[in-house]
């Protein structure tokens, strides 16, 4: 095993410090996995079903989320309108693609948890590639939701890069010469 090698097994076994910060992500994680999942075997039950808008109305009738009306109302209809026009294939796609992210999410919070560097790697490369989605979605469809994602996601990536100095030198820790 060469220097970079050796160098890469030690920054990946290292055990970060716990903040509060670090719990907050931990906190988001995991509220966006169960969200997930939760979304991901809706959707593909849901799916068995051929008639989304019957579904849903008797889901707010149960819940007493006051059908017909409101807010929640124009957000449930347009969801159903939306996935009720892909095909049955397509549907179950989003839904296996809500359960593999809802994957991805649960990996991080298990990983920071565990008090693992990598995790922190993992939150920041998997946070940062939906950065340009996110500012496209902002742009061309705003909403208060894709902001507010948008801005706590940039704020774990500016924490982990700056305060947590994952790609920088630090006082006691091997470089890759020094690793050998």
């Amino acid at each position: 095993m060469g220097r970079f090698g050796r160098w890469l097994r030690w920054e990946m076994t290292r055990r970060i410090e716990v903040t509060g910060v670090i719990r907050l992500i931990i906190a988001e994680r995991l509220l966006k996995a169960t969200a997930l999942i939760v979304g991901g075997v809706v959707l593909l039950v849901v799916n068995l079903n051929t008639n989304l808008a019957d579904v849903a109305q008797r889901i707010q009738t149960d819940l007493n989320l006051n059908p017909g009306r409101g807010l929640l109302r124009r957000g449930v209809d347009s969801a159903i309108i939306r996935f009720g026009s892909f095909s049955s294939a397509q549907r179950n796609g989003i839904a296996i693609g809500a359960l593999l992210y809802a994957a991805l999410e649960g990996t991080e919070a298990a990983g920071l948890v565990l008090r693992r560097r990598w995790a922190e790697y993992l939150v920041l490369l998997a946070t940062g590639a939906f950065i340009p989605l996110e500012v496209d979605e902002v742009m061309f469809h705003p909403s208060v939701f894709k902001v507010l994602a948008l801005i706590v996601n940039l704020l774990i990536i500016g924490y982990l890069v700056r305060r947590k100095r994952l790609f920088l030198e630090r006082q006691g820790r091997p470089s890759v010469e020094d690793a050998a």
